[in-house]
This record gives C-alpha cells, sequence and structure tokens, in this order.
C-alpha cells in the first residue's frame, strides 16, 4: 500500500470524524429537551466563551498570593511558610515566591493586598519589522478587566474537613489527572449520569440554542483537538488548527493544483458520501463529513479576508497561536458570518510540575514554572489586544480551568496534586479588580470553621466554590438564565447557596 495515501486515508478519518453520542440524554432527561423552548433567542449581539485550559494542574498558589506585610506573622509569612521557604540556591526545596518579587496587585473587594507572579508584567512582542507592547495580568488586573476567583474545584455539595473525615460525598478518584480535568470539562461530579456524555460548554450551547452558521459552523470550536467540554446534545464541536483549517491534502478542491487528481479523488469522495445509506450511522457520518468538508472549503478563503486576518503580534508560542486563531475566528464569526454565541477552547501545559517548578541560577519569570506563566501571560495579553482590533472586547469573556489546585508543601523543588485552585477570568464584561470566593489562610491542615478554610495535611484546599457556580455565572452572561436550565445543566448547582458569583456584569 502506498504510504503517503495510507497516512492521508487515516488523516481523512481522524479529521472528518466528529464525534457521535450514544444514548440521546435527551431520553433520560426530558426537561433538556425543554431548555431551548425556555431560553429566550439570542437579541443580536455577540458574545463568546473561551476556555483556556491549563493541563498538568498550574500550581495557582504562586499565580496569586497574599501580599500584606513582609512581617512574621502575616498572610504573606504564612504562605511562605507553608511553602518551604522562598526559592533560592540555598533553599532549592522552598516553592515560595519572594515579597519583593511579586507584582502588586489591591482587589477592590479585599482589605489586604495581593501580589501576582512576576511572570505577569507588561511586555513588548517583536517580529523583526515591528513591535508591539501589551498589557500583562497585572495591568489588566489593575485595570478592571480581570478578576480572580478563589479556591475553584469540583464539589457534590459544601463540604468542611470534619465532613470530609467523616465520609461525605465527594467527587470520584480526588488527586487524579485524567479524572478531575474530567469533571472540570463536564461540569458535574456523576460520570456515570447519560448528562455526562457532554461537557458543559456543550450543554450550555445547546441549552440556549446556539445556533450553527449559515456555512454550517458549529457554535463550538476547538483549536486543540478533541475536547468533551464543547459536545452537547445536538452540538458537535468544529476542530481546527493554529494554521486555521486542515483541508484533506489529496482531496483538495481549493488552491492551485498541477494535476486534476484531487478533483478526481474529491468525486469519488462526493459520489461516496451522497450514496444512499441504510444505517442511520452511517448517514449521519455522512452528513457530518459533507458539512466538515464545505465549512472548511468555506473557512479557508474566508479567514485570508480582511475580516479574518489581525496585525496584533503574538508570541510564537502553542498556546500564543492558538488564541491567535480564535482572535481571528472571532473577528470573521462576529463581523462576517453573523454569528451571535459561541465557546472556544484551546489547550496548554505541561504544568504537572512535581519538579522543576525553579531552576537555580535563572530569573524566577522565564524558569520552570515562571516560564509557562510568561507564555500565558503573553499570550492572554496578545489576545485582549487583538480582541480590543477586533472592537470585540466587550463581547468575549476568557477564562481558565485547570485539572486541580497543588499542595502548598514541596514535592523537592515542585508540588504534588491538590484538590482546589485558583482560576482567572478576563473580559471587557467582566466585573474585574476583584478577587472572588475566599482565599485560602495558606496553612497545613487547616481546619478553621469560621473562615471556612480547610486543608489536608500538604495543604490540599478543600475547595470553598464549585465548578458548578464558576460556570453557571459564564453560562447566564451567555443568555442561560432561566433557573430549570441551569439545573438541568448543573446538577449539583442546587446544592450551593449561590447560582451567580457576580463576577461578570450584564
Amino acid at each position: 500500500m502506498n504510504r503517503s495515501f495510507d497516512r492521508n486515508r487515516r488523516r481523512l478519518l481522524q479529521t472528518l470524524g466528529a464525534g457521535f453520542t450514544t444514548a440521546s440524554a435527551a431520553q433520560m432527561f426530558p426537561q433538556l429537551s425543554l431548555l431551548r423552548s425556555a431560553m429566550a433567542a439570542p437579541s443580536g449581539d455577540y458574545r463568546a466563551l473561551v476556555c483556556v485550559y491549563l493541563a498538568g494542574a498550574n500550581d495557582s498558589f504562586n499565580f496569586i498570593v497574599p501580599r500584606d506585610s513582609d512581617a512574621s506573622g502575616s498572610w504573606y509569612d504564612a504562605y511562605r511558610s507553608a511553602r518551604g521557604g522562598v526559592f533560592s540556591d540555598s533553599n532549592t526545596t522552598g516553592l515560595a515566591l519572594g515579597f519583593n518579587d511579586l507584582l502588586p496587585i489591591s482587589p477592590s473587594n479585599q482589605s489586604n493586598g495581593f501580589g501576582l507572579h512576576p511572570a505577569c508584567t507588561d511586555f513588548t512582542l517583536d517580529n523583526g519589522s515591528s513591535s508591539q507592547t501589551h498589557a500583562g495580568l497585572q495591568s489588566l488586573f489593575n485595570s478592571g478587566k480581570a478578576a480572580f476567583l478563589a479556591n475553584v474545584g469540583p464539589l457534590v455539595q459544601p463540604v468542611t474537613l470534619d465532613e470530609y473525615n467523616a465520609g461525605a460525598p465527594r467527587p470520584a478518584q480526588l488527586f487524579s489527572h485524567n479524572d478531575q480535568a474530567l469533571l472540570w470539562e463536564l461540569g458535574m461530579t456523576d460520570t456515570n449520569s447519560p448528562l455526562a456524555s457532554y461537557g458543559w460548554g456543550g450543554r450550555v450551547a445547546a441549552a440556549g440554542g446556539f445556533s450553527v452558521l449559515s456555512n454550517g459552523l458549529s457554535p463550538n470550536v476547538s483549536i486543540a483537538g478533541s475536547a468533551r467540554f464543547l459536545v452537547g446534545e445536538g452540538v458537535f464541536p468544529y476542530q481546527m488548527g493554529t494554521q486555521g483549517v486542515d483541508l484533506l491534502d489529496q482531496y483538495q478542491t481549493t488552491g492551485a493544483s498541477n494535476n486534476n487528481y484531487p478533483d478526481a479523488r474529491r468525486a469519488v469522495l462526493d459520489s461516496l458520501l451522497n450514496a444512499a445509506q441504510n444505517d442511520p450511522f452511517a448517514r449521519e457520518y455522512a452528513t457530518i463529513t459533507r458539512r466538515s468538508l464545505s465549512v472548511g472549503e468555506q473557512l479557508y478563503g474566508a479567514l485570508e479576508s480582511a475580516d479574518g486576518t489581525l496585525s496584533t503580534l503574538f508570541p510564537a508560542t502553542s498556546i500564543g497561536s492558538q488564541l491567535a486563531m480564535v482572535a481571528r475566528m472571532i473577528k470573521l464569526s462576529r463581523n462576517t458570518l453573523g454569528a451571535q454565541r459561541q465557546v472556544y477552547y484551546v489547550r496548554f501545559g505541561s504544568f504537572d510540575l512535581h519538579d522543576g517548578m525553579f531552576v537555580a541560577g535563572q530569573p524566577v519569570a522565564s524558569s520552570g514554572h515562571g516560564a509557562l506563566l510568561t507564555e500565558l501571560n503573553q499570550s492572554l495579553g496578545a489576545f485582549w489586544a487583538a480582541l480590543g482590533e477586533a472592537g470585540a472586547q466587550d463581547d468575549v469573556t476568557t477564562f481558565t480551568m485547570s485539572d486541580f489546585g497543588r499542595t502548598l508543601s514541596s514535592n523537592g523543588n515542585g508540588s504534588d496534586h491538590a484538590w482546589g485552585g485558583h482560576q482567572i477570568v478576563m473580559g471587557g464584561r467582566v466585573d474585574g479588580n476583584k478577587l472572588y470566593g475566599r482565599m485560602p489562610l495558606m496553612q497545613l491542615n487547616a481546619n478553621n470553621n469560621s473562615e471556612q478554610d480547610w486543608s489536608l495535611s500538604r495543604g490540599q484546599y478543600i475547595p470553598t466554590t464549585s465548578v458548578d457556580q464558576m460556570a453557571a455565572t459564564l453560562a447566564q452572561w451567555m443568555g442561560v438564565t432561566d433557573n430549570a436550565a441551569l439545573d438541568a445543566i448543573f446538577p449539583n448547582l442546587a446544592n450551593f447557596s449561590s447560582r451567580n458569583l457576580g463576577f461578570m456584569l450584564g
């Protein structure tokens, strides 16, 4: 067999093989079929969510840090002590950042000061012919365009340390990468439920009636491969790459060709796809494949048009390239394709730093964990600037998710798997310069009911805000406001006192 053709045949199956679900969740949950009728149709304005998934579990306790005072007994001192002291050439097991290295922020709803990792500063990008300076996360936070959500994680219900030790309901397989990453994408903890066939981004799109565009483009788009997060009942995510549409080389009819082989192959493929199929799965597969080919060929040209290009410089990194493509797609979808609601997914990591959080003799902001946060900071800063160029800063909300938080205590030169962690949300309609939720007191074995501060022996913090609450707040901003709909999308939401955390403006 021709190896090149065999590779392209496999690529055909991978590129066009959009996911099928088995049993319809609507059959198991009749209320889901009523959600669309419960939602008000979008009023014509454009809104989008952009999920930035930090794979491997970001050590968010070094992302945002209490910065009240360097004195003994301060909140910062508790953080410094729990993390084994400040990292230095003579203390290579310490995980704390130096007080003066932290970038100061003053959340308007907090009485104490905080600091961001030194990677979160303003920066300049240069492509050899021009340069641009962009705001980093410190500036975006201080200007009210970003907020932090403290100690968020998957929960069945609120739980104290005593209740946890007594066996209260909690998510299965805590501290496991694959299991906890799945719960973040699902927005629910019962993975045996038929509803768990779908991610919360997909369920929100289905409930809100986010429509397929006239060219066939799904409202949910991934730049990072397959993602359960985006799958919903009747919502099949569209996958694309950082360079745009991944057309099939040997079936391509778009662009120049020196022979008619692509046209001939495409004619054969079209005849196969248009042939009568008795099997319902075969019919659906053919329908999805035809739609994927059609969408790809239309986007191929549209992304090269004025509405598909931007002049904003992005860092030449994986996450930078992914967000650059999202920005181009948002501009195109909003200005040309007539989109009203979209959900995007990008993915970046390796944040599983059991070792190597710091590198002796190297700058904190450009090595170890700092190098990853520098990539994140520059990519988010460039994305914010690109949204400004596209006139879409008020229309897009970007947020992070990650497998779990990490231990306060050192794992040698890194940290171990934990539970609750901090997330950032950015956008023109974010009620920013604020810290939402309860920032941990930064103690090992914390058991303070009055402060709702609970951790295990190594500082694995029990979340005080659930993924459900965070996701439901974003869903409401996207127009899914009916309480019955929210309860159907997020089955555990009713277990918590607040279904809207207040970090989004109208």
